[in-house]
């Protein structure tokens, strides 16, 4: 079981406006049967804050950013 499952069976929320400002310092992609989740770690530039960032990727969406990295 991974640590994302139980987001899966979540109720929808609104989901506020957040912004970071700065690049994003270490990314981590871990896959499953479901597609991925993608982990980014950005500092604030102005303020050193670290965020973290979980966004979950559809098989499809898998499919289309391959596709984009191998300039077809």
């Amino acid at each position: 079981m991974s640590v994302y499952d139980d987001a899966q069976d979540a109720p929808p929320f609104d989901v506020p406006a957040v912004q970071t400002y700065g690049a994003a310092y270490k990314l981590n992609v871990q896959t499953d049967g479901r597609g991925a989740v993608l982990v980014a770690y950005t500092r604030d530039a102005e303020t050193g804050a670290v965020t973290r960032s979980q966004i979950r990727v559809d098989l499809a969406g898998v499919d289309y950013i391959k596709r984009r990295l191998s300039g077809g």
